[in-house]
C-alpha cells in the first residue's frame, strides 16, 4: 500500500488579485490592467455630454407658493359633459316589463250578504247586507243605529253565534272570511244587562274567562289586577268588593275589563251604557275610546243615541223598522277631543243634525212605500 505521502498534492488556490497570499504573507506585483476599447470609450464620453447639455437647458418654472392666510387660485370650472346622441338615445332592451303594485285592498272581518232571521210569522231583519274591514292596526267602530225592536241584537247576536238569534234563516254571515258556526274566542260580548257573577269578587269577575282558559291562578288575577286600573277601578279599594256594593257605571267597566283581557279581535256591545246617567255615560264613552285605540279591535255598538254614534263611530249603519234592513251606511271622523267638549263642537252638531235628517227622511220614505 502507497503512504499518504505518496498521493499527490492539490495545486495551492490562487490568491485574490489586490490581496495578500494566503501563506507566507508577501506581497505580490499587481495584474496589469486590461487594454481600452477606443470605440466604448468614445460611445460612453458622448453619453456623458448629452446628459451634461440636459441639465443646462432651462426648466418650467413653477407657480408661486401661496403666502399664508392668502386665498389659492381658483380651479378652473369643469365642463359639463355633453350627452352624444348614442347615450341620449340608449335604450334598455330584453326582459319583462314590470307593472307597479296595485294597493294592498283590506279584507274583510266581517261580512253580512243578504241576511234574513224569521222566528215563525215574524221577520227580525231581512235581506240584510254590509262589509266591514279589517285594517292593520286600527279596527272600525260600527255604531247601530236605528228604532226599538228593528234587528239590531239580532245581526250582533248573529255575528257572535249567539242562540236564539243564531243561526239566520237565509243568506251568509262571514267572521274573517269564515262561515259563523257558534261562539268563538275571537268575539266578545258586553250586554246592556249587568252580567257580573254575584257570588264572585270583581278580581275574580274580571279574571274569569282567563280562568275558563285554563291560566294559573297567579297570572290570571296579576293580570286582572292590571285591567282592574285601566277601567278606571281602584285595585286597593275595588279589588274584593262584590258586584251588589259597585254602582251601575262601575259594574260596565267591570263587565269591559272581563271582555277586553281576553283580547278579542271583535266586540260586541249591545247598548252598554244606556242604563247610565249622562255624566257617567261621557266618562264610558272616553274610556271606550281610550281603551279601543290601545287594542284596536273591531267593534260593534247598538245605541239610539245619534250623538253618540257621531262620537263613538268610524263607520255608522242606520236601519230602518222592523223587519230591519239597512237604510243608510254613513262614514264619520274620529274623535279628536273628549265627549263633552265634542257634543259642544259645531262641527259635530252639524253632523248630528245631517244624519238625524238622513233617518227622517229615509223612514218618511219607506213608510210612502217610495
Amino acid at each position: 500500500m502507497s503512504s499518504a505521502d505518496d498521493k499527490p498534492k492539490a495545486a495551492p488556490a490562487p490568491a485574490a488579485k489586490d490581496g495578500p497570499a494566503a501563506g507566507d504573507g508577501a506581497a505580490k506585483a499587481a495584474a496589469p490592467a486590461a487594454p481600452i476599447d477606443p470605440a466604448a470609450a468614445e460611445a460612453a464620453l458622448k453619453e456623458f455630454e448629452r446628459e451634461l447639455a440636459a441639465a443646462d437647458e432651462p426648466r418650467a418654472a413653477a407657480p408661486p407658493s401661496p403666502k399664508v392666510g392668502t386665498p389659492g387660485p381658483k380651479p378652473a370650472p369643469a365642463a359639463p359633459a355633453k350627452a352624444t346622441d348614442e347615450r341620449s338615445a340608449a335604450r334598455v332592451t330584453g326582459g319583462a316589463v314590470l307593472k307597479p303594485l296595485a294597493p294592498a285592498q283590506p279584507t274583510p272581518i266581517v261580512v253580512f250578504d243578504k241576511v234574513t232571521k224569521s222566528y215563525g210569522n215574524f221577520t227580525a231583519i231581512k235581506d240584510v247586507s254590509f262589509r266591514i274591514d279589517d285594517h292593520p292596526g286600527r279596527g272600525e267602530m260600527v255604531p247601530i243605529l236605528g228604532p226599538s225592536g228593528c234587528g239590531k241584537s239580532t245581526v250582533i247576536r248573529l255575528i257572535a253565534g249567539l242562540a236564539p238569534q243564531f243561526p239566520q234563516t237565509s243568506g251568509t254571515v262571514l267572521v274573517g272570511g269564515q262561515i259563523v258556526k257558534g261562539p268563538g274566542a275571537d268575539r266578545g260580548m258586553v250586554f246592556q244587562d249587568y252580567t257580573s257573577f254575584d257570588h264572585r269578587t270583581v278580581l275574580e269577575n274580571i279574571a274569569f274567562g282567563l280562568e275558563c282558559r285554563g291560566v294559573g291562578k297567579r297570572e290570571r288575577l296579576d293580570r286582572a289586577m292590571v285591567w282592574l286600573g285601566k277601567v278606571g277601578l281602584s285595585p286597593k279599594k275595588d279589588a274584593d268588593k262584590y258586584p251588589s256594593e259597585l254602582s251601575g257605571g262601575m259594574r260596565q267597566r267591570v263587565a269591559i275589563a272581563r271582555t277586553l283581557i281576553l283580547e278579542p279581535k271583535i266586540i260586541l256591545m249591545d247598548e252598554p251604557f244606556g242604563a247610565l246617567d249622562p255624566p257617567t255615560r261621557a266618562r264610558m264613552q272616553d274610556l271606550l275610546i281610550e281603551l279601543w285605540r290601545e287594542q284596536s279591535p273591531t267593534v260593534f255598538f247598538i245605541t239610539h243615541s245619534v250623538e253618540e254614534a257621531v262620537y263613538l263611530g268610524d263607520h255608522v249603519l242606520i236601519f230602518s223598522s222592523s223587519p230591519g234592513t239597512i237604510l243608510k251606511e254613513v262614514k264619520v271622523a274620529p274623535p279628536e277631543k273628549p265627549a263633552k267638549e265634542m257634543q259642544r263642537d259645531p262641527a259635530f252638531q252639524e253632523t248630528v243634525f245631517g244624519i238625524k235628517e238622513i233617518i227622517e227622511n229615509l223612514e218618511s220614505s219607506q213608510r210612502s212605500g217610495d
